[in-house]
């Protein structure tokens, strides 16, 4: 039985790895390409004596933009492959009603200025053995997700509780916010730079991120939404 799981648990993560390559794979060819294609073409100008009417200031400014979108890409990445990488820090007791609150006083200008509502239960359980830094970015991208995705006519609401059964630590994050079209997007929820909402800010790594975190110490992440009425992420750690 023993050797029928750990057999699953390796085809699971290969599977999981080929993923993770096809996306990086995809990062590369396309969000790297252009600003790539667009410096080559500068500098192309910028050595055709031809076109010495050219503004130089108007070519360095575009190359500069170029650059930096080709950094942000490379930040991004070298981000998530520290995040993938065995991780060194000891797990230790973290106390969700703590992490929440110094979440809420990190962020306490912005809850006060949209009117955020967060309603919290750790009733059930309030601790769990884990890596803190960690916990605390799924808990703090999945509020600020809520929060940037939120509807614009009502107040966000956001209700966060945990539960356990056997084992099993769960994390409930719900909100009233958008909504997302599952039927249409769910496949590439949590892919690199995918978002389903025409906002300004955000660009689409939050969600990856908190997946490859879930996932690092050993947990699911599951999600149900609905267009315009909400969306509820549902986190999973075996104890």
């Amino acid at each position: 039985q023993n050797l029928v799981l750990e057999k699953e648990k390796m085809m699971s993560d290969m599977v999981q790895r080929n993923r993770d390559l096809e996306q990086f794979a995809y990062i590369i060819s396309h969000n790297l390409r252009a600003p790539v294609a667009n410096i080559m073409g500068l500098t192309a100008l910028f050595n055709d004596e031809t076109n010495s009417h050219l503004d130089t200031k108007v070519l360095v400014d575009k190359l500069s933009i170029s650059v930096k979108s080709m950094d942000n890409v490379i930040a991004d990445l070298n981000t998530i492959l520290q995040v993938k990488n065995v991780v060194s820090e000891m797990r230790k007791p973290v106390i969700f009603s703590e992490l929440l609150a110094n979440i809420c006083l990190s962020i306490d200008s912005m809850i006060a200025k949209l009117k955020v509502k967060i309603i919290s239960d750790f009733s059930e359980i309030d601790e769990m053995l884990t890596l803190k830094s960690y916990l605390y970015s799924i808990f703090y991208n999945l509020i600020s997700n809520s929060i940037k995705y939120r509807q614009p006519h009502i107040d966000p609401v956001i209700e966060i509780k945990s539960y356990k059964f056997g084992n099993t630590i769960g994390i409930l994050f719900k909100d009233n916010g958008r909504g997302i079209d599952l039927q249409k997007n769910g496949h590439q929820l949590f892919g690199l730079y995918k978002r389903f909402h025409q906002v300004s800010e955000g660009k689409g790594i939050g969600l990856y991120m908190t997946k490859t975190q879930v996932e690092t110490l050993g947990g699911k992440i599951r999600v149900t939404s609905e267009v315009d009425v909400g969306t509820e992420f549902n986190i999973e750690f075996e104890g």
